[in-house]
């Protein structure tokens, strides 16, 4: 499922949005909302998003300020604008900021929905080509990398090396005096020819999502461990001082959709959320390694932090139905509320893409399906009562917007939240 935020200043049309979007594209597209430029951006720090739509005139952090972002850390996001300005000057400076199109807000429902359609097929062929070309490759290792690899193998594994890193690992591109990120692969290798494929594919989807950003090393530890090192630019070191700067872990995650898209397998990622220094990455090589046989998985692709490895290894020695128990009773209590997956994987401190395995694995269907029957059923008890209005049953499943609430209960039951209730009357 494709995921979108939409942007506005002006709270009202952003649950509009929200609403009318969500609705519209309920099974292929996850909706978030976002009320100025600033919260968009930490939105996307936490994971990966295919589409944002955003208005132009928001005070402070304009639209076209996060426009600009986007396109600088988040190139392959699909950018859309819904204004209420048919600027010629807005629309250049959009078009230059690569904008797939440009939306009026009087323009209507169906103009902005076929926007959005359009974004949708573009994600869905720029993938579908990318995996063909992927396929098609069978790149040769750079020179040198294999005497690189073998140095910061060794070196992984706790075995001496002579002089300093820096001085050993040619060609370098890691500074190996400074601190720096870490994580570990790991991929489903059934036979030879299949790996060498995956790892052309995983390096492929860490050059398309971590370059320029970040500087890496990608090290085959085994059969099917990788290891990655990670520094930032300098470029993003520099733009760090300001509250706009890339996501690593929506890099991470971007990579790993990437990584599947070419070879339809998952691949699971444990990573460091403090960055460490060079002396200190055997031992957490050793720690992430043990994490990964304790929580990795490859029904699905994992991507957890060390910490929330942790917590995830604790929950399955206990019983994990009491992680799934802990979002049902949530989305019980919170019906009323957004109940992304992203946030319902902070409340079981779990991997979002784990969690939706897990959940379905433990009730039978995903995530989204059982919130929409938790809804309706809360539905039906308030229309059953009838010292609710149909506008305050809509707020209590979430719907700010009566007429996107009635168009909701009657694609699941065939009538309108009034005529249910004349039923309910009659018997």
């Amino acid at each position: 499922m494709y995921r979108m935020i939409v942007v506005d200043d002006e709270a009202a049309i952003t649950d509009w949005l929200y609403q009318a979007v969500s609705e519209e594209f309920g099974g292929s597209l996850e909706v978030y909302r976002a009320y100025s430029g600033e919260e968009c951006l930490e939105l996307m720090e936490k994971g990966s998003f295919d589409i944002v739509m955003t208005d132009i005139s928001m005070p402070a952090f304009s639209g076209l300020d996060l426009l600009a972002a986007l396109t600088r850390y988040y190139p392959k996001t699909r950018k859309l604008i819904l204004s209420a300005y048919d600027n010629f000057g807005y629309a250049k400076e959009a078009i230059e900021l690569g904008v797939a199109s440009y939306v009026l807000k009087s323009d209507g429902d169906e103009i902005l929905f076929a926007a959005i359609r359009k974004a949708l097929e573009e994600l869905q062929e720029e993938q579908e080509l990318f995996s063909a070309s992927e396929k098609e490759k069978l790149r040769l290792q750079q020179s040198g990398d294999a005497e690189r690899h073998r140095i910061l193998r060794h070196f992984l594994r706790g075995m001496q090396i002579t002089g300093s890193l820096n001085e050993q690992v040619c060609p370098r591109w890691i500074d190996f005096t400074l601190p720096m990120d870490f994580a570990l692969v790991t991929l489903q290798v059934e036979e030879a020819l299949q790996r060498r494929f995956q790892i052309m594919a995983l390096e492929d989807s860490f050059a398309e999502y971590l370059k320029p950003y970040y500087r890496y090393e990608m090290v085959e530890m085994g059969i099917s461990d990788v290891a990655l090192l990670v520094q930032e630019t300098e470029e993003v070191k520099k733009g760090n001082q300001t509250h706009v700067k890339p996501s690593l872990y929506a890099a991470y995650e971007n990579a790993q959709n990437s990584f599947y898209g070419v070879t339809q397998q998952y691949v699971n990622i444990i990573y460091t959320k403090e960055k460490i220094t060079a002396m200190a990455l055997p031992e957490k090589y050793d720690t992430l390694k043990e994490l990964m046989q304790g929580c990795g998985d490859f029904a699905c692709s994992i991507i957890l932090s060390e910490e929330s490895a942790w917590r995830s290894i604790r929950a399955q020695r206990t019983d994990i139905k009491k992680e799934i128990a802990r979002v049902i009773k949530y989305i019980e209590e919170h019906t009323e509320q957004d109940l992304s997956l992203l946030m319902l994987a902070d409340v079981a401190y779990l991997n979002p893409s784990y969690l939706s395995h897990l959940f379905k694995l433990e009730t039978g269907m995903t995530i989204s399906e059982y919130i929409k029957e938790v809804r309706m059923a809360r539905c039906k008890r308030m229309l059953a009562d009838p010292r609710y209005h149909i506008h305050e049953v809509a707020r209590a499943v979430g719907f700010d917007n009566a007429s996107y609430f009635t168009r909701f209960f009657k694609r699941t039951t065939g009538i309108t939240p009034q005529s249910y209730r004349q039923q309910l009357t009659e018997q």
